[in-house]
């Protein structure tokens, strides 16, 4: 049953075995998995069904970094933001979830084995074939991958998903579920525990045109994001002076986030219909990018995080710096988020401008592809000062704000930097091309730093951990010190990986659900 807060159709106390927070892709998800079953469920989605300026205006806060906004980056309405994503997915590499000794405060409480059924359950939740991700595993792909060297290289492959737009896609679903109500409009503001904190009594909520009410469950999933989650633990603070469960400050901390700048390109020195299977997106009926990373033994080696590179678009001569900064300022502008070295890259493209016009006209005129530019993907190390906290400023519902501290680190440039040196060294073994790494990946990393565009990815501010000390939830995402309260988003993952989040974050999601019917509801 859908219900909207503001048409004043609740009381003023709502009692569920279940109450979920956020109708994003874990909570759509996580809500599924009970439709029809003997729990009851309340869904709390801040918005409606439709987007709406008033209540997306409840994200505003300060990114100090500037480079994108808090308020465009995610969606608040009934299924979040994969009414916009692009429906790329691929899982975590077994690597991911291990410690490694070059990257601080890595390791999962959890093996990559814990997840291989729920992920598998995970592709039809997003639309996607079977769970196969190894090139082996298509053999059009493999006919046309280059043998790689495995201890430099290895494949990298996304499924597309069309994308699932959660929220239409199981509405009507949901609607049906005698035993689920979502209610929109009704923003969670406040987890009131008992005085010892130790369990969530009631969740109060509340609307933009004034209206109150409290939720009360046997358990309480919040699913809301990776901002939006330590936000609201840090406001909630009646009984728990730090927030809930922030008694080892650890809440809002280890934020991570996917840059994916420009990493060069590839000139190739026979047909470029030999790189198809890299180029194309379409394997019979079925979306898949094909692309490249360090394997893990190269990792282990060289001391990187994991990261990925992919075909962006054809090159009609060779690829060029004045040509990268072009594209960037084209997608700064696109974003509107100006970049802050505006002038350096304006004045990249004038030196070269001839360059720069022989790749446009030639793009224009439909000329032969003769390389390929790429784009990278990379993992960011989890650092304890990329932080959320609370601004002293509040929304319209009485909430702080919230601001965002963070940077990326060097080990993410020497990453791309390295990861691509591998792909120059592999193309030429293999007498097919000539890589350029881009420069802006072998200049300091302030520079580096200020021209990296993002994807939305808000990871890592709940991380998951074997014990208080090093995170904020246990191995089954439940708050550590607090018996009822749990997290299905992508703010438990202790590292982030390459890899899109979103058939991860679902993942969790279905493995929560098991836990919670299995042992709790």
């Amino acid at each position: 049953m859908l219900i909207d807060f503001r048409a004043g159709q609740l009381p003023e106390q709502l009692d569920a075995d279940l109450c979920i927070v956020g109708a994003g892709a874990a909570g759509i998800a996580m809500a599924r998995e009970f439709a029809g079953q003997r729990q009851s469920v309340i869904v709390l989605e801040s918005g409606g069904l439709d987007f709406d300026g008033q209540v997306q205006d409840l994200y505003a806060g300060l990114n100090t970094r500037e480079d994108f906004s808090l308020s465009t980056s995610r969606f608040r309405m009934f299924g979040g933001t994969t009414s916009v994503w692009g429906g790329w997915c691929a899982p975590l590499d077994e690597l991911d979830f291990e410690r490694r000794d070059w990257v601080a405060d890595s390791g999962w409480p959890i093996a990559r084995s814990d997840l291989l059924d729920c992920y598998a359950r995970a592709q039809q939740v997003c639309q996607l074939g079977r769970f196969r991700y190894a090139v082996r595993e298509w053999p059009s792909l493999a006919a046309g991958a280059l043998a790689l060297d495995s201890a430099k290289l290895e494949h990298r492959l996304w499924q597309l998903s069309p994308p699932a737009r959660f929220g239409a896609l199981y509405r009507d679903e949901l609607d049906r579920a005698p035993n689920v109500r979502i209610v929109l409009n009704a923003s969670a503001t406040e987890i009131v525990t008992g005085e010892n904190g130790a369990a969530a009594r009631h969740v109060q909520i509340a609307s933009l045109d004034g209206r109150r009410a409290q939720v009360r469950a046997k358990a309480y999933v919040l699913a809301c994001g990776g901002i939006e989650i330590p936000r609201l633990l840090l406001v909630s603070r009646r009984f728990a002076p730090a927030g809930l469960g922030n008694d080892r400050d650890l809440v809002g901390r280890y934020f991570m986030e996917h840059p994916h700048p420009d990493a060069g390109g590839v000139l190739l020195s026979g047909d470029p219909a030999s790189f198809r299977a890299y180029a194309d997106t379409r394997v019979g009926n079925e979306r898949v990018v094909l692309g490249f990373g360090p394997s893990a033994a190269a990792q282990r080696r060289l001391r990187i995080l994991n990261s990925s590179i992919a075909v962006n678009g054809p090159l009609h001569h060779e690829p060029s710096e004045a040509w990268d900064s072009l594209m960037k300022l084209l997608r700064s502008a696109g974003s509107r988020q100006w970049p802050k070295d505006a002038g350096t890259l304006v004045g990249d493209v004038l030196r070269d401008l001839e360059d720069v016009l022989r790749e446009g006209y030639l793009r224009a005129t439909d000329a032969p592809v003769r390389g390929f530019s790429f784009t990278a993907r990379t993992e960011t190390a989890p650092l304890a000062s990329n932080r959320i906290t609370l601004e002293e400023e509040r929304d319209a519902l009485g909430m702080h704000r919230v601001r965002l501290d963070w940077r990326a680190g060097s080990l993410e440039r020497v990453t791309v930097e390295r990861t691509m040196q591998l792909l120059a060294e592999e193309i030429g073994r293999l007498d097919i091309g000539r890589v350029r790494i881009n420069e802006l990946l072998m200049e300091d990393d302030a520079r580096w730093s200020e021209n990296l565009s993002w994807f939305g990815h808000h990871l890592g501010t709940t991380r998951m951990s074997s014990g208080p000390a090093s995170g904020v939830v246990d191995a089954d995402c439940r708050i550590h010190g607090v018996r009822n309260v749990y997290v299905a988003s992508g703010s438990v993952f202790p590292t982030s990986g390459f890899a899109n989040p979103t058939l991860t974050i679902v993942a969790l999601a279905l493995r929560l659900a098991d836990h919670l019917k299995a042992r709790i509801l």
